[in-house]
């Protein structure tokens, strides 16, 4: 099996699992408006869905083109089924990717993001249901100084990942924070969304890595 065919079967096989997610996530609420008579207005539905795309329709574009060159293809459909692609799937796989010493983007490394994926899917869920029931228990019992701390994993995850990924191409990855800081110095002036500063700076990113990459093709002919 080549990679063009490995490809196309995850695309068969992932968008069989999407339709049956998406058919799945109907269910709760087919069950109350059959069995209850519980059923929102249609109003309420669309303006339910404003809400959400307010807040989280950028990402639905930003994240699948930010991450799929780690993730690759089977790796994208499985995280977006599962969940927690950037504080659980991505670090899984970029740890991965290192311990068997491919590069991403590559054939090799597809394959080995995605089982970083699929052995992170079975991991979290272990310990996610194990630390749920104890920390129930614990978390009221710490200081203060330690759940205040919480609130700094997520910023600290960002920035592991984003130096294992710069130290493989410190051009691309000194360009990318460059040009992340410039954007958000001029968003000071601006007053752009969050959620479209995080667009702006992929597609920046996108553009320094493609320049940096021409530039070492021109340097090699």
């Amino acid at each position: 099996m080549n990679a063009q065919e490995f490809r196309t079967r995850c695309i068969k096989a992932g968008q069989f699992a999407m339709i049956l997610c998406i058919i799945a996530n109907f269910i709760p609420g087919i069950y109350l408006w059959l069995f209850h008579g519980i059923v929102p207005s249609l109003p309420d539905l669309f303006q339910l869905w404003l809400l959400a795309a307010g807040a989280f329709g950028v990402s639905w574009v930003v994240q699948p083109l930010a991450y799929y060159s780690a993730i690759g293809t089977a790796g994208s459909y499985l995280s977006w089924v599962v969940g927690s692609v950037v504080d659980i799937r991505l670090p899984a796989v970029n740890m991965a990717q290192e311990i068997a010493k491919v590069e991403p983007g590559t054939e090799e490394g597809e394959v080995i993001s995605m089982l970083g994926v699929s052995v992170s899917v079975f991991v979290s869920v272990s310990m996610v249901t194990i630390f749920t029931l104890a920390g129930t228990m614990l978390i009221p019992l710490l200081p203060a100084f330690i759940t205040g701390s919480f609130n700094y994993i997520l910023p600290a995850l960002f920035g592991a990942v984003y130096i294992n990924l710069a130290k493989k191409n410190m051009k691309m990855g000194l360009g990318t924070l460059a040009v992340a800081l410039i954007v958000l110095y001029i968003n000071n002036f601006v007053g752009i969304k969050g959620a479209l500063i995080n667009l702006l700076v992929v597609i920046m990113g996108m553009i320094v890595a493609r320049c940096v990459y021409v530039m070492e093709k021109k340097k090699q002919n």
